[in-house]
């Protein structure tokens, strides 16, 4: 979202963190957010009906008036790329709606030059998603439980020595460490999560289908690995 808001001045961006504020600030200081809005809802009754955990499930977007144009675009973790996509071609459509009334209004016909401007064919660009290729990956900020802080340790690791040698074995032991820390996780949910803090939003089951859509994803990735590696074995005899 950051990125967005650096690229696209014609459009406002807002997170807002379901969980607390701590949450909250441990994202600003994460994402680095300074062009995207961000915030938390402070307790549950402040909690908008018929919403849940949202980020990379979708996104809410809405037009210049405040209606809704999506209320859930497609999910990150199970469309990859072509979920931000789509919230870019939503934008892009409100945008150009915007310019063209804009357009209509002007005396001189001129509209002022606003346009999405993400250039995915820039070279400057492809340059610097060369770079992140090489970067590695960081543990989350404490979330103030010992025992998750040492699972994100392991998971941060484990995920650097995959992209370090993508191997099968490698894939295949970033699978085992989050399978069993996503378990604990929901574990440690479900035992201090209060009893009526269940409506709309359930912490529990968006933590749980988030969780179901990665693991999904490794699961996929592990049979392309295993197939190409018995591929390669077979084409060795």
């Amino acid at each position: 979202m950051e990125q967005w808001a650096k690229t696209i001045p014609d459009a406002q961006f807002l997170c807002v963190c379901v969980e607390s504020k701590q949450v909250a600030l441990a994202f600003h200081k994460m994402f680095r957010f300074e062009n995207c809005m961000n915030g938390y809802i402070p307790s549950r009754p402040y909690f908008p009906v018929g919403y849940g955990q949202l980020g990379c499930s979708g996104f809410i977007v809405s037009d210049k008036d405040g209606c809704f144009v999506s209320r859930k675009t497609r999910a990150f973790l199970q469309y990859g790329e072509h979920a931000f996509r789509e919230v870019e071609a939503i934008l892009e459509t409100l945008i150009s709606d915007e310019e063209e009334e804009t357009k209509d209004d002007n005396d001189n016909g001129m509209a002022p030059p606003t346009k999405l401007e993400i250039s995915r064919g820039d070279p400057a660009n492809k340059k610097q998603k060369k770079e992140d290729s090489k970067k590695t990956v960081k543990a989350p900020p404490s979330v103030g439980v010992d025992s998750m802080d040492h699972e994100h340790e392991e998971c941060t690791n484990s995920f650097n020595r995959l992209f370090g040698d993508p191997s099968l074995d490698n894939l295949q032991e970033l699978y085992d460490i989050l399978k069993a820390h996503f378990h604990h996780e929901e574990e440690l949910i479900e035992t201090y999560m209060p009893s009526k803090a269940v409506s709309s939003f359930s912490a529990v089951d968006s933590h749980k289908q988030d969780h179901g859509r990665i693991l999904k994803i490794a699961e996929t990735e592990l049979e392309k690995a295993a197939l190409a590696a018995c591929a390669a074995n077979e084409g060795g005899v």
